[in-house]
């Protein structure tokens, strides 16, 4: 009896999480469809039109212009040159700020800088 092997790869996803900061803090905020068509033309500009539809923004804070942003593991190197080589919007200047990168989406949520604990007093 013959056994038929089939390989299962599964695409191991990559988390980014990032914030867009301008050099002038006076500056409007940023609608989730923006802050994601710009984050498309860093990948367009550095990989070309292929590139940009391996990212997707899963969370967006427009407060403080955070978001989580997934791709597979493969094209994490790319993504990462794409952000950090990002410079203007809107003819002003600004950055991709990388906080962490994740193969895990938990280790995101568990960022320790961030933690704030209540302090009791004795």
């Amino acid at each position: 009896m013959k056994v038929r092997k089939t390989k299962f790869s599964v695409s191991k996803k990559c988390y980014f999480r990032i914030q867009l900061e301008f050099e002038n803090e006076g500056y409007k905020d940023i609608g989730e469809t923006m802050f994601k068509f710009e984050v498309q033309q860093a990948v367009k500009n550095l990989c070309g039109e292929i590139g940009e539809s391996f990212v997707d923004v899963l969370k967006y804070d427009p407060l403080f212009r955070e978001a989580i942003l997934v791709t597979c593991e493969r094209f994490r190197v790319q993504l990462h040159g794409a952000l950090t080589l990002f410079n203007c919007y809107e003819n002003k200047r600004c950055a991709f700020r990388i906080h962490q990168i994740s193969s895990n989406l938990m280790n995101l949520v568990s960022d320790s800088r961030r933690m704030g604990l209540p302090i009791k007093s004795v």
